[in-house]
C-alpha cells in the first residue's frame, strides 16, 4: 500500500510540475473574451469629383475605436467595432465625422510561446458620414445649405501584431483601409442626386490597448 501511495504523490508532483511549467512558459493567449481601445490618426480619398471639394478642405483625421470579441482558438475570433473619426481638425466645420460600426473576423498569427502576435482581419461595417455645414449650388442655380449626409456600406481589410506584457494583456497596433461605395445622400434632410458613384475610402493607423478576460495563468 505504501508503495501505491508513494508512485501517486510522484505522478501527481509531476503533473503538477507540468501544469507549472506550461503555465509559466504562456506568453499570449488570444482565446475567450476581450475588449480593445486604439486611437488613430488617418486620411481619406475619394474618385468623385462631387466629394473631392470637401476632401480638399480636410482631409485628415483622428479617431477611436472600441472594439470587443470573442477568441475561438488561437487562430481565429469574431469581433464588433465601433469606430468614430474626426476631419475638423481646423476648426472651420460644425462637424466633419466618419462613424462605422461592423463585424468582422480576425486571423492571428503565432502560438502561445511567442509575445510577438500578427493578426489579419476583415469587416463588413454601416459606414456614416456628416460634413456640417456645407452647401451646393443646384443645376437651377439654387443654393442649399445644411447637414451633408452620406450613408453606406463599407468593407474595412485591416492587419497589425499584438505585443503581449502579460498573456492577458496587449498594446496592439492596427493598420486598417475602409472601401465605401455606392452612398446615398441628403443635405439639410433632403435626398440629394449626384451623377457619379460616390465613394469614401479612408486609411488609418491606430495604437491601442487589448485586455483579455479568463485565465490569468
Amino acid at each position: 500500500m505504501k508503495k501505491y501511495l508513494a508512485i501517486y504523490f510522484v505522478c501527481a508532483g509531476v503533473v503538477l510540475l507540468t501544469h507549472s511549467l506550461s503555465a509559466q512558459d504562456i506568453r499570449s493567449d488570444v482565446s475567450g473574451f476581450y475588449a480593445n481601445i486604439t486611437l488613430n490618426g488617418g486620411t481619406w480619398n475619394t474618385s468623385s469629383s462631387f466629394l473631392s471639394n470637401f476632401r480638399d478642405l480636410d482631409p485628415n483625421s483622428i479617431g477611436v475605436q472600441l472594439s470587443g470579441g470573442y477568441g475561438f482558438n488561437q487562430r481565429m475570433e469574431g469581433f464588433g467595432q465601433l469606430s468614430v473619426s474626426n476631419f475638423n481638425l481646423s476648426g472651420d466645420w460644425d462637424t466633419y465625422s466618419h462613424t462605422e460600426l461592423g463585424l468582422g473576423f480576425r486571423y492571428n498569427f503565432g502560438a502561445t510561446l511567442k509575445k510577438l502576435r500578427p493578426f489579419a482581419d476583415v469587416q463588413l461595417s454601416s459606414s456614416s458620414v456628416e460634413i456640417d455645414r456645407a452647401f451646393i449650388i443646384t443645376q437651377g442655380g439654387q443654393r442649399v445649405e445644411g447637414a451633408l449626409e452620406l450613408d453606406g456600406l463599407a468593407v474595412i481589410l485591416g492587419g497589425g501584431f499584438r505585443y503581449f506584457f502579460k498573456p492577458w494583456m496587449a498594446a496592439n497596433l492596427h493598420v486598417r483601409y475602409h472601401m465605401g461605395t455606392d452612398y446615398s445622400t441628403k443635405i439639410d434632410g433632403i435626398d440629394l442626386a449626384v451623377e457619379e458613384d460616390l465613394d469614401f475610402n479612408q486609411l488609418d493607423i491606430g495604437a491601442g490597448f487589448t485586455w483579455y478576460f479568463g485565465n490569468k495563468f
